[in-house]
């Protein structure tokens, strides 16, 4: 259930990027361990209904304890973060799988709400991602330009679902050894339910994490242009797709769409609508990089890049 993998009653999945880790201590533990306390305090560790697995491609301090339930699903250095996911996603048991990020704590509520819908059957289902940084913190920037449109409570017309936070019924998604070796990409994985299975993810408040991802301008515009033109070099997979050409010729304009789209969503909370403005430089520079990945992707392809996406 998440992104360091976690899963539960049925299962919680939280996978996480390595890569991304600097190792940044909080009291004498490194910032990862603190998933931990989060998932402590929403009654997930060392629950028999839980399983916790952390996909990870760089060393694991050893001199911290593990709680009972989870274990390290190691991958080799620089393993994308799509395979990161998938790899873990690849080793669960249980009935549910869950999609976390080791920056996005949960919230105490969170594993009370998801087993609700998992005792339902609700088959794919997802919770907020609300904001851990303040708007004059250029680290909000990343959230603003991927999750603010998540931020709780959540909107009674969203047509999408998060990156992460995310919760769906294990035989929903593809086998093992194809999530292990082509990774685990949630657009297209919601895009398939959804025209196969006229499945649609569920939207539950009470079920949310915060953001708290670390930050780096240049990083962060690269990370844009490999994702997007990861995106688009695989979107064809997918039947029902608008035409190539079409697509290529609509990206000059996605830089001010995908701007406008962020100022939409950061209407309702005056905290983000400040934000925005704040950090609008960025912002413009994070969707140019998106924009630019798109269009090259659409042009000359670059499945490839998938693989650099940390």
């Amino acid at each position: 259930m998440f992104s360091e993998p976690l899963h539960e009653a049925s299962h919680v999945f939280l996978p996480r990027d390595a890569t991304v880790d600097t190792g940044d201590a909080i009291g004498t533990r490194p910032a990862k361990f603190i998933i931990f306390d989060a998932l402590g305090a929403a009654g997930m560790l060392d629950a028999p209904a839980v399983e916790v697995i952390v996909a990870h491609d760089a060393a694991w301090p050893t001199q911290f304890a593990l709680p009972g339930n989870v274990r390290l699903c190691a991958c080799p250095r620089g393993t994308s973060i799509l395979r990161l996911w998938g790899m873990a996603m690849a080793q669960a048991t249980q009935d549910y799988v869950a999609a976390l990020d080791i920056h996005c704590p949960p919230q105490a509520a969170w594993w009370a709400c998801a087993r609700r819908e998992i005792e339902r059957a609700t088959p794919l289902f997802f919770g907020p991602v609300d904001p851990g940084w303040d708007g004059g913190d250029a680290r909000i920037t990343g959230y603003l330009a991927e999750y603010v449109q998540f931020h709780s409570p959540l909107a009674a017309d969203l047509d999408e679902a998060p990156g992460n936070n995310i919760v769906c019924r294990r035989d929903l998604l593809e086998a093992p050894d194809k999530l292990a070796a082509d990774g685990f990409f949630k657009t297209f994985m919601v895009w398939k339910l959804a025209r196969e299975q006229q499945l649609a993810p569920r939207a539950l408040n009470g079920m949310a994490v915060v953001y708290r991802k670390p930050f780096a301008m240049g990083h962060y515009a690269k990370r844009r242009y490999v994702h997007g033109r990861c995106f688009a070099a695989c979107r064809f997979d997918n039947p029902g797709q608008p035409p190539r050409l079409a697509c290529l010729a609509f990206t000059p304009l996605l830089p001010l769409l995908r701007v406008w789209r962020i100022h939409r969503a950061v209407a309702r909370h005056d905290a983000m609508r400040r934000a925005f403005f704040w950090q609008l430089p960025r912002l413009a520079l994070s969707e140019l990089a998106w924009s630019a990945g798109e269009f090259m992707g659409y042009a000359f392809g670059g499945r490839a890049y998938c693989e650099r996406l940390d």
